[in-house]
């Protein structure tokens, strides 16, 4: 599945204030659209993901599931949580299955790799700017993965050192969580820290995710010059 716009929307981790939006232009509408279409796609293949609840509530639900019944595909025991967590985020990533997209090359490289396989399902007349408005892109994300305040993240790093950099980050407050707490209970905090950490304009764990991505779209694509 093609979901690349999930990366930026669920990868990022910045304080970035949120600004006044516009109405997008048609061509930024038409990339909107596109994305929610695969966000639907992708919910019907998620077991009891439910389009009409919150991301967080829905996220919850999907890591609850493995660790109630004690089978966690790809979890390792002899590891400790915080590796089994990066491990877990790492998979993701490649799952995305987008053409190019390479976790141990910097984060810059691969958001030009998402950004060109976004391109490639758009029916971008031959006339149109692409290849301006596909830099513009590029250099919008850029930009907005630079003003994330982590210790530690850099675009410049290879997107795994940064996906540690997020895991650590998010692990940070859980520290305090009762030793005797359960696994669940450990991991679905870790969760709730890391999405409350998601400062995108217009991100927020209590929308849809359809929403969600519709949103962080909409104010990222506000400046393109079209």
């Amino acid at each position: 599945m093609k979901f690349a716009i999930a990366l930026v929307a669920l990868f990022c981790v910045s304080a970035i204030s949120a600004a006044p939006t516009k109405e997008p232009s048609p061509f930024a509408q038409a990339i909107i659209n596109l994305a929610e279409g695969v966000v639907k796609q992708l919910e019907k293949q998620i077991p009891d993901w439910d389009p009409k609840a919150t991301l967080e509530a829905n996220l919850l639900k999907v890591v609850d599931k493995p660790l109630e019944s004690g089978v966690i595909p790809g979890w390792n025991p002899q590891a400790s949580i915080r590796d089994n967590l990066v491990s877990a985020l790492e998979t993701y990533i490649k799952n995305l299955k987008v053409e190019g997209l390479d976790e141990t090359k910097p984060v810059a490289e691969n958001v030009k790799v998402v950004v060109a396989d976004l391109f490639e399902k758009l029916p971008v007349p031959a006339f149109f700017p692409k290849d301006q408005i596909e830099a513009q892109i590029v250099a919008n994300v850029i930009e907005l993965l630079k003003k994330v305040q982590l210790k530690g993240f850099d675009v410049n790093k290879t997107v795994d050192d940064d996906v540690a950099v997020v895991v650590d980050d998010s692990l940070a407050d859980v520290k305090g969580l009762d030793p005797k707490a359960s696994l669940e209970d450990f991991v679905n905090a870790a969760l709730k820290n890391f999405l409350a950490q998601v400062k995108l304009p217009g991100f927020s764990p209590d929308k849809t995710l359809e929403d969600d991505v519709a949103e962080v779209l909409t104010n990222l694509l506000k400046n393109l010059p079209f």
